[in-house]
């Protein structure tokens, strides 16, 4: 997989690496009546380089499969290029 860049200007108001990736792993939807979602358990980024998260599948507020989210991530507010965050997630361990 690639990796996602942009400027900080458009990270949706956040201001870090990790409130944005924290961000982007929790939501719900209604699909067919049914409310579907990821809930994240834990999260944390040290030294803005690796997000690690464990995040739980949530259907109908009841939680169910656990797993992991590891993503490289590039911060560099800085950024002449306005390249200010990138992330990379990896390719899922099972198929």
């Amino acid at each position: 997989m690639g990796w996602l860049t942009m400027s900080r200007y458009h990270m949706s108001g956040h201001a870090t690496a990790k409130a944005y990736l924290d961000a982007q792993f929790t939501y719900s939807r209604d699909v067919d009546g049914v409310v579907k979602g990821l809930k994240l358990l834990a999260s944390s980024c040290p030294q803005n380089r690796t997000y690690y998260a464990a995040a739980q599948v949530m259907v109908d507020g009841i939680g169910g499969d656990v797993f992991a989210i590891v993503c490289k991530v590039i911060w560099n507010p800085k950024s002449k290029t306005g390249e200010h965050f990138g992330y990379k997630d990896s390719a899922p361990l099972w198929r």
